[in-house]
C-alpha cells in the first residue's frame, strides 16, 4: 500500500514521483515522535486518519493481451487507516476494495496490517522503529510505487518484485544510511503456512549527493509451496504447479529460492530522472533439472514538460535466457503471459511510453502506449507468431 499525510514505510505522499529522489524517506516512517503529541487525552477522532486513492480508465492490449477487446474498468481502489493507540504507536490498514484489475472477483481485502512502534530506538546516531503485522516485502523499489496514483505510467515493469506478508520489519537510520530488515512467513497463504521456513529481507539505501539515490536489496526466501513475494507476475514455486511446461513438471511440493537487487536514481536537472535497476535470482528445487536461475532490468527516463504535464519512458525485460529452462512470466495485468506459455517462456520484455498531466499531486491523467513480447524455449510447442500485445491505455487516477 501506498500514502500517508504521515512519512509512513510505503511512501510520502507529499510529493509526486518526478519529485522523489532520495526514496529512503518513502520506506519507514519517521523515527522520531512528537513530543507534543497527547494521544490518551486526546478525542478518538483526533487520533484517526482515512485516506486512499483510486484509479480507473479504458485499456486495449491487442490480441494477445488480457484486454484483447478493449474496456472500461475500475482498476484499483484502496482505503488507508491510521489510528494512534499510544504515544509513537499507531496501528494501520489497507482496504482495498479493487486490486489490480480483479474487479470481476468481487472481493475485498487487506493489503498491510500492522502495529507501528515509532521511535523505539533513539540515539545520536541510530534511530528504529518497529511493525508487526502483514507488511510490503521490503525488495527493491517499485513497491514504493506501484499504485496507479503514484505510478507514472499504468504498466509496471517487467520484473515488478512485490508482496505482503505477515511478520516482523525493523526500520530506520544509521547515520545517513537507511535500512529495512524484516522476517516473514515466506508463503503466499495469508497468516498459514506450508512450510516451517521463513523468509528474510535487507535493504539498505543512501543518497551521497542530493541529485543520486542508490539502494541494494536481497532476500532469502526458505521451502515454500508457493513464496510471499512476486516477481515478473509469478512466485517462487514448483516448475509446472500452476501451468504445463514443454519439459514437464517438478514433483517436489516445495522450493527455495534468493534474490538480489540493486536500484538506482539520478536526477541531473530539477524537473527530470533516470532510474534504474538490475536484479537476479535463483529458485531452487530438490530435483536440479528444475533450477531456474533468472536476471531482470529496467531504465525508465521522467522529463516534466512543465508543472503540470510530463513524459516518460520505461523499457524493462526479465527471463532465464535459457532455451532449454523456462518459466512462467505474466507480464500482469495486461500481458497474460501465464495463461498463453505455462513455464515455456524464457525472455519476456515491456515497453511503455506515456503522457501525464498532472493538475494538482491529487489528480493524474496518463496516457500510454506500450509493446510486450515473450519468447519461448526452444522445446515448447506453442508459438509466439501472429501475437499482438499493443497496449494502448488511458487512466484517470486521483486521491483523497
Amino acid at each position: 500500500g501506498t500514502g500517508s499525510p504521515v512519512v509512513m514505510e510505503n511512501l510520502a505522499l507529499s510529493a509526486p514521483p518526478s519529485e522523489l529522489v532520495d526514496l529512503s524517506e518513502q520506506q519507514h516512517a519517521r523515527v522520531t515522535g512528537s513530543e507534543d503529541s497527547h494521544v490518551m487525552s486526546n478525542p478518538w477522532w483526533q487520533n484517526v486518519q482515512v485516506w486512499g486513492f483510486g484509479a480507473s480508465g479504458y485499456y486495449d492490449t491487442g490480441s494477445g493481451g488480457t484486454r484483447d477487446h478493449g474496456s472500461f474498468e475500475i482498476k484499483e481502489a484502496t482505503l488507508f487507516v491510521e489510528a494512534d493507540v499510544w504515544e509513537n504507536n499507531s496501528f494501520f490498514i489497507e482496504l482495498q476494495t479493487n486490486r489490480l484489475g480483479k474487479d470481476d472477483q468481487k472481493f475485498v481485502r487487506t493489503g498491510e496490517v500492522y502495529l507501528n512502534f515509532v521511535d523505539l530506538i533513539h540515539s545520536d546516531h541510530l534511530q528504529a522503529g518497529l511493525k508487526v503485522g502483514r507488511v510490503d516485502i521490503p525488495f527493491g523499489e517499485e513497491y514504493l510505487w506501484q499504485d496507479a496514483i503514484d505510478n507514472p505510467l499504468i504498466t509496471n515493469s517487467a520484473s515488478y518484485v512485490y508482496g505482503w506478508d505477515e511478520g516482523l520489519l525493523i526500520y530506520g537510520d544509521y547515520g545517513s544510511l537507511s535500512f529495512v530488515a524484516a522476517v516473514t512467513d515466506g508463503t503466499d497463504e495469508r497468516s498459514e503456512e506450508d512450510h516451517g521456513d521463513k523468509a528474510i529481507n535487507l535493504k539498505l539505501s543512501l543518497e551521497p549527493v542530493d541529485s543520486l539515490y542508490l539502494s541494494g536489496s536481497a532476500m532469502f526466501n526458505g521451502n515454500a509451496g508457493k513464496s510471499a513475494v512476486e516477481f515478473g507476475g509469478s512466485h517462487f514455486q514448483p516448475v509446472g504447479a500452476s501451468h504445463g511446461s514443454a519439459l514437464g513438471a517438478s514433483g517436489s511440493a516445495t522450493v527455495s529460492g534468493s534474490l538480489y537487487q540493486i536500484d538506482g536514481k539520478y536526477r541531473p536537472v530539477e524537473n527530470g530522472y533516470v532510474a534504474a535497476h538490475f536484479g537476479w535470482a535463483e529458485q531452487e528445487d530438490r530435483d536440479s533439472l528444475f533450477d531456474r536461475d533468472f536476471r531482470w532490468f529496467g531504465v525508465e527516463a521522467y522529463s516534466s514538460l512543465s508543472s503540470r504535464w510530463y513524459v516518460v519512458a520505461r523499457y524493462s525485460e526479465i527471463g532465464t535466457y535459457d532455451d532449454d529452462a523456462g518459466y512462467h512470466f505474466d507480464g500482469k495485468i495486461y500481458a497474460g503471459g501465464n495463461g498463453s506459455f505455462g513455464y515455456d517462456t524464457k525472455r519476456f520484455q515491456r515497453l511503455g511510453i506515456g503522457l501525464g498531466w498532472k493538475p494538482n499531486t491529487n489528480l493524474v491523467t496518463k496516457l500510454e502506449v506500450g509493446k510486450d513480447w515473450f519468447e519461448l524455449i526452444d522445446a515448447s510447442l506453442l508459438s509466439t507468431d501472429n501475437d499482438n500485445r499493443l497496449f494502448v491505455g488511458v487512466e484517470f487516477a486521483a486521491r483523497i
